[in-house]
């Protein structure tokens, strides 16, 4: 019976009328149960830890699932125990079991998951998965093929997974896409730097050319304006004095 319902409905198996047993029947018992549903491969509802939980629920899903298959007692009527205080439980002629306490069951434990801290997962495990695993199996069976292209299942959190890498694909191409926009101006001001450099280099050396050049034209206006203006020795006055006349008679001589 169990088989046939695990993938339609969440499974949580319970040991009713629990006071019957002694506590060392009632642990082989749990452990007889959960021995079957392993063995039969049976599905039932388990609280799940994971890393986004804080200790304190952590150390309640442990002791939750330390407790399953859930050995419950229950009553309707209240009975008064020895200090004078009414409690749901029974009496018997050994002594009185409450419903509300842990250490004569596992009721607590029972209401606390189904109506405190995991009925929103109960919830979403009936809706996400069992609902829709029928769902597929029915259309299968009445000859319906689901595109999961076109009706693909909703899952927020691998919808947020894709959306996480979309983003992240969409920032490496936009910083890749930066980077080689700032090469290209890095690479034309280093072109430009260049090109001023080999300009500037090839004026001053052009300068350098017109400089030397002035200078050696100065250089030589010196040494000629140094020779014009050297005085003239006797010596020189005397060796230059019959050129003179030789000059002045040979102008003459043609007359």
């Amino acid at each position: 019976f169990m088989k046939r319902l695990h993938t339609k409905v969440n499974l949580i198996p319970i040991i009713a009328k629990a006071d019957t047993l002694t506590a060392r029947e009632l642990e082989l018992f749990k452990a007889k149960i959960l021995a079957d549903i392993n063995y039969h491969g049976i599905q039932i509802f388990k609280p799940v830890s994971d890393e986004f939980d804080d200790s304190e629920t952590v150390t309640d899903n442990r002791e939750i699932l330390s407790k399953i298959p859930f050995a419950v007692v229950g009553s309707e009527k209240y009975v008064d125990r020895e200090d004078g205080t009414s409690v749901r439980g029974r009496r018997y002629p050994w002594g009185i079991i409450e419903v509300e306490n842990e250490q004569h069951n596992d009721f607590i434990k029972l209401r606390q998951m189904l109506l405190r801290t995991h009925m929103e997962e109960l919830k979403d495990t009936t809706d996400m998965v069992l609902y829709e695993n029928y769902r597929t199996q029915k259309l299968l069976s009445m000859g319906h093929v689901q595109d999961n292209n076109v009706f693909r299942e909703f899952n927020p959190l691998v919808q947020l997974e894709e959306e996480r890498r979309a983003h992240e694909a969409k920032m490496q191409k936009m910083e890749a896409e930066m980077s080689a926009v700032f090469q290209q101006k890095v690479q034309e001001k280093e072109s430009k730097l260049k090109q001023s450099e080999e300009e500037l280099y090839a004026r001053h050396k052009e300068m350098k050319t017109v400089l030397e050049k002035q200078r050696s034209e100065l250089d030589d206006k010196k040494k000629r304006a140094e020779a014009s203006a050297r005085p003239i020795t006797p010596m020189e006055h005397h060796s230059a004095a019959p050129t003179t006349k030789s000059k002045k008679k040979n102008i003459f001589s043609g007359f």
